[in-house]
């Protein structure tokens, strides 16, 4: 049989739709191998070092994979959690590549990365959709030096170079490939010829390939920030004061999304860049990117990324 996959996201790279429409079944399109990602993430992500168990989750894995196989299907794991969460820095995401390759050995990966500036913006509207309160500058302010209680959103880890030199290191750069999300946006045939050749698995192109989950609109968003911090519960917000009205406000903030203009969209996504730009500038992501460039044999700065 063909080995194992496994898709690691990142966050806000198509990951859903990777899951739901290639991973599908359909047209000589596999499953998801792991199709529930709460319960993949609750057995190798989420338990602690003392509670993890890795003998009775590769056992669980394996079990999973025999009926896959027996079924004649290829074996395909896609979790975008794997790769950490953006909200808190992905500070798992070295312990979790490890964990993977302890449970399944032989396993390729498939890695989506996406530039810079373009991933931040999209991953704080995701934070937004999904019960923050923060704007941008505050979701991207560094913490005070003193304060260490939460992981919280760390720039360090886009550089990419860095985290997929340990993927190489890990299960060998023979045995890893990393796309840009861009490519899979501009051309998703042949952005899924790339993974087949890569992996031998046959990816046919779903008919669908519009996205899942896309960003909400900026005025949507300033709306649902205000309706998060009076009205949402979440692991981002856990005590707010009217947690009755989190349905008709989140109806109201998409209402109001609706009938944002091109030009006020065009004004508020000039202003949450400009404060992305300037909170990244310390960073060396065009140097990163050229490493990443020349590891995986694509130019970058073609899809827009600075090099």
């Amino acid at each position: 049989m063909k080995r194992p996959l496994i898709h690691l996201g990142l966050h806000r790279t198509g990951s859903t739709w990777f899951q739901q429409h290639v991973l599908d079944g359909r047209d000589g399109r596999p499953f998801n191998t792991l199709p529930d990602r709460a319960e993949s993430a609750a057995r190798i992500v989420l338990p602690r070092e003392l509670d993890f168990d890795a003998d009775s989750t590769r056992r669980w894995i394996q079990e999973r994979i025999a009926e896959v196989e027996h079924q004649g299907s290829s074996v395909i794991i896609s979790n975008e959690r794997f790769s950490g969460n953006p909200a808190s820095g992905w500070s798992d995401a070295e312990r979790n590549v490890r964990r993977l390759a302890s449970l399944v050995p032989e396993a390729r990966i498939l890695l989506v990365v996406r530039e810079q500036h373009a991933l931040v913006r999209s991953i704080w509207l995701q934070q937004v959709r999904i019960g923050g309160i923060s704007g941008i500058e505050d979701f991207l302010r560094p913490l005070d030096s003193g304060d260490h209680r939460l992981p919280a959103f760390d720039p360090e880890f886009l550089g990419f170079d860095r985290f997929v030199n340990l993927l190489d290191r890990v299960f060998g750069a023979e045995n890893v490939l990393v796309l840009p999300f861009e490519g899979l946006r501009d051309d998703p045939a042949r952005h899924l010829a790339r993974i087949e050749e890569f992996s031998k698995i046959p990816l046919p192109p779903p008919p669908d390939t519009g996205p899942i989950f896309s960003a909400p609109p900026l005025l949507e968003a300033a709306v649902l920030r205000r309706v998060n911090l009076l009205a949402v519960r979440s692991s981002l917000h856990r005590a707010p004061p009217f947690p009755s009205l989190a349905g008709p406000g989140r109806r109201i903030a998409r209402a109001i999304g609706r009938i944002a203009t091109e030009s006020g969209e065009t004004r508020r996504r000039s202003h949450a860049d400009r404060i992305i730009k300037k909170r990244l500038s310390d960073l060396d992501l065009p140097g990163s990117n050229r490493r990443l460039s020349s590891r995986i044999g694509l130019d970058l700065s073609a899809f827009g990324w600075p090099t």
